[in-house]
């Protein structure tokens, strides 16, 4: 995760104490060369010093890059890195496939979009974080890893696949129906804002009235791409982010208004892997309410970095800056709180489609069968189905409420749990199992855990002024209308 300048080999200076310290090291590094019984090599102990030296200042962000890291690195902002060729979504406990590039490894091995990957080289993925199981899928290319898939319908398999260079276009998008415009930003490289121009120009050649940015799982890349990209959306001259060096030194990015912004309804995906750039853009249309946030709180990467090539060869990418929103906010960290929180992956996408189109009814049709669940006419997921217990009916608490357009938040403290869409607001006492509707105090009898999901009787929905209706199969919630008085 990277927001990027590049930087000319500068003198960084040295003091008497600098250069005392630096002999220290090549006399420590001597010795050890020299007499120790292992016979370190010298690439062995430049590499070490450097990584101690690196690790000591406490920075995640801050690291070394041999000739090969950095022409990996600078790769990978331009959609271009070593891999199977997935993209994953999480989907607890396990994360899920969301896409298959084509030609990769994992096209050829016959992965598909919706499959789960419950175990990497025989680790189980629950309870790991979508960048962690990442992290492990990915390596140097030519070298091997294995997949165990979890796939509807057939027992669990495996698959062993050797990792090799994919690349994924930096923008991706499609006009989805209602002439709303779907946009992908996987990386915010060099050529990230021209791509997007181009999708533009298309899709006002098709009537575009509305737009989705997705910027899920973008871990960002140039600062500015990210100013750029702001550009589209933000009038000329406009504060997209403010820099501050070690001395408070400030320096100030503007829209640089080269293209007509674009006037269009606005919804931004953002997830805990947005960072970054992603972030910048993100915080930015948010703080001049351009856009509505929809989804999960975003990574939090407050800082920014310069990749500085070294005379002996590599570079070094230190942290050089913190960043402030045009709001003056600092959201390292912390990251950047949603509009609206839709937790579930699955249903991030239609939670944007619904905010374009306030008007249209929210609901959703469960399958006792367990063969899919559609929300506001759209088919998602094939693993989620209702619980019947001594003839009450349940289904799953948070998914349930995120489909109608609650947001939902688990307060561990207190195990409450807090929904809320305009007026409506549901209080859940956990231990108590009790609710507050509308304030009023509602017992509920029992609760039941599936998956790790909690799951409620659908009476209790009835009460948030939700339709419930049974139809053989099918189960349908619909969110009525607010009665004005």
């Amino acid at each position: 995760m990277a927001l990027l300048f590049f930087l000319p080999v500068f003198p960084a200076g040295a003091g008497d104490d600098l250069e005392r310290a630096a002999a220290a090291v090549t006399e420590v590094m001597d010795y050890v060369y020299h007499y120790h019984i292992a016979r370190p090599g010298v690439d062995q102990l430049v590499e070490g010093a450097i990584n101690g030296l690196l690790n000591s200042v406490g920075d995640p962000y801050t690291e070394y890059f041999t000739a090969e890291d950095l022409d990996n690195f600078t790769g990978s902002l331009e959609g271009n890195f070593a891999g199977i060729g997935v993209e994953l979504e999480g989907w607890p406990p396990y994360p899920q496939v969301a896409r298959v590039l084509r030609n990769s490894p994992a096209y050829r091995a016959g992965i598909r979009e919706k499959d789960l990957i419950i175990r990497v080289n025989g680790e189980d993925t629950a309870g790991l974080t979508l960048s962690q199981v990442v992290e492990k899928i990915r390596g140097p290319a030519g070298s091997r890893v294995q997949l165990t898939i979890r796939r509807r319908g057939v027992p669990d398999f495996e698959v062993e696949l050797v990792r090799e260079k994919v690349s994924s276009p930096p923008v991706e998008g499609e006009m989805l129906p209602g002439n709303i415009g779907y946009v992908r930003v996987h990386v915010f490289g060099s050529r990230t804002a021209e791509e997007f121009g181009v999708l533009m120009q298309e899709f006002r050649a098709r009537g575009i009235k509305g737009m989705i940015l997705d910027l899920r799982n973008d871990p960002g890349g140039y600062l500015q791409a990210a100013v750029d990209l702001a550009g589209y959306f933000l009038p000329a001259g406009q504060v997209v982010v403010t820099t501050l060096d070690r001395n408070n030194h400030k320096e100030v990015y503007y829209t640089a208004g080269k293209t007509p912004a674009l006037d269009l309804p606005l919804v931004v995906l953002v997830n805990d892997t947005s960072a970054s750039s992603a972030e910048v853009l993100a915080a930015a249309l948010q703080d001049y309410r351009r856009a509505v946030l929809v989804g999960d709180r975003t990574y939090g990467k407050g800082v920014v970095q310069a990749i500085i090539p070294l005379e002996t060869g590599g570079a070094l990418k230190l942290t050089i800056a913190r960043y402030l929103t045009p709001a003056g906010r600092s959201i390292d960290g912390r990251g950047i709180e949603p509009d609206r929180w839709v937790s579930t992956p699955s249903l991030q996408l239609v939670a944007a489609r619904q905010e374009l189109q306030p008007h249209s009814p929210r609901s959703i049709v469960f399958n006792f069968s367990g063969t899919g669940v559609i929300v506001s006419g759209e088919k998602i997921g094939d693993f989620i189905s209702p619980l019947i217990r001594a003839g009450e009916i349940y289904v799953p608490l948070r998914f349930t409420l995120e489909a109608l357009g609650f947001s939902v938040h688990w307060h561990r403290e207190g195990h409450k749990v807090l929904a809320r869409a305009g007026d409506r607001e549901l209080i859940l006492d956990v231990d108590m199992k009790t609710a507050i509707i509308g304030g009023q105090k509602v017992g509920l009898g029992s609760l039941m855990i599936r998956g790790g999901s909690m799951y409620l009787p659908v009476s209790l929905f009835s009460r948030l002024g939700v339709k419930v209706e049974r139809e053989g199969e099918q189960l349908k919630l619909e969110l009525l209308p607010v009665k004005q008085e």
